[in-house]
């Protein structure tokens, strides 16, 4: 059962290494990266997704975009909030992909942590936040100084996260993200 485990996570870690290696690379990844729809076997851990929306989240944003997050959108086809949560140690990565509104218009906030070892606080460089429009119309990412603080708690399905990004259209620091973040599995 363990190797079935591993191996519906391949995909997902496949993502996540790519991320954190374009990262490391100083490329960007490809914009607005969504962890792949994986239909695990029964009874292997898998990326949850929202049912209904029903994921509260207390996400603030200013700078380019000024707002709040307070839930998460229904799933839809473009719009699938995930969230490895307590799955994630057995990979040793962790990934989620969060859709709301912030104002009238619909953003996804991913976070990705590589050499996640379950509940604590991560920082940069081992911490990617992204923020962006469905669409790859404007995209915000943590990349070379940018500060990033990402906490789970012990429960692996909330936590909170710090982070300034920067928009990859100019390459200057312009959006920062504060707040309390919660997800399923």
């Amino acid at each position: 059962m363990a190797r079935e485990a591993r191996a519906a996570g391949a995909p997902l870690f496949a993502l996540l290494l790519v991320v954190a290696l374009a990262a490391c690379a100083g490329q960007a990844p490809p914009a607005a990266v969504v962890p792949p729809r994986v239909t695990p076997a029964p009874a292997t851990p898998a990326p949850a997704g929202s049912p209904a929306g029903s994921w509260a989240q207390a996400l603030t944003f200013s700078g380019d975009l000024q707002g709040a997050m307070d839930g998460v959108l229904p799933d839809s086809p473009a719009t699938r909030s995930e969230c490895t949560g307590r799955n994630s140690r057995p990979e040793g990565a962790w990934a989620s992909a969060l859709y709301g509104t912030v104002g009238p218009d619909v953003y996804e906030v991913l976070v990705t942590v590589h050499a996640y070892r379950g509940p604590g606080v991560y920082g940069a460089p081992d911490v990617m936040v992204q923020v962006a429009r469905p669409d790859g119309s404007a995209i915000w990412q943590t990349s070379g100084g940018d500060r990033a603080t990402f906490t789970v708690d012990p429960g692996e399905e909330s936590g909170t996260v710090s982070a300034t990004l920067t928009n990859l259209s100019t390459t200057a620091t312009r959006l920062r993200v504060d707040g309390r973040w919660s997800c399923r599995t």
